[in-house]
């Protein structure tokens, strides 16, 4: 596979504490080069891309499997990156959701009429489930940066996550298979 990116990012705005901002040059810039990071994982020749592919084709539960890769890619960008702002973890994963997402319609894995808002809610909560156990399971869990996420995350997505994140998280933890990818 090859980086299939086609157009440059538009400028985003970031997500602050409910209230949007428009990005600097130097966020967006951040955002664009963390994006391209992204892209050379999912579309990259070698294990990384095929293992990308393959949560999300051979999951059960497509929604469950494109939340889990993009949980997946995050982490990897955010470790070759050397870590990310918490707004830039949002905008980024959106990226990375939206790409995933229109890879398994072009692979008919997924119909396009089926990726609706309900559709969509219901990835983001699998995809931050699943980044909650990775870290986690990494031993890079800290209960006041989680505490402050969560927070976050319910005031950019307008309700709990609370009860989805934990319920989600349990079966993911018997399925090892995301967590090679990054050599963790």
């Amino acid at each position: 596979m090859q980086n299939q990116k086609t157009k440059p990012m538009p400028q985003q705005p970031m997500q602050q504490g409910g209230s949007e901002e428009q990005a600097t040059d130097e966020e967006q810039q951040a955002l664009e080069q963390a994006f391209d990071i992204a892209l050379e994982m999912i579309h990259g020749d070698g294990q990384a891309g095929d293992q990308i592919a393959s949560m999300v084709q051979n999951s059960q539960d497509i929604v469950q499997g494109i939340g889990q890769a993009v949980a997946t890619v995050l982490i990897g960008v955010e470790k070759k990156a050397g870590g990310l702002a918490d707004d830039m973890k949002i905008q980024l994963a959106t990226e990375i959701a939206g790409e995933l997402t229109e890879l398994a319609v072009n692979a008919g894995a997924l119909a396009e009429d089926e990726v609706n808002d309900a559709f969509i809610q219901e990835m983001i909560q699998a995809a931050y489930a699943a980044y909650i156990e990775f870290k986690e399971s990494m031993g890079e869990l800290d209960p006041q940066e989680l505490e402050a996420s969560v927070a976050d995350a319910e005031q950019v997505m307008g309700g709990s996550v609370r009860n989805q994140a934990q319920g989600q998280a349990m079966p993911q933890q018997q399925q090892p298979q995301g967590r090679g990818l990054l050599g963790v």
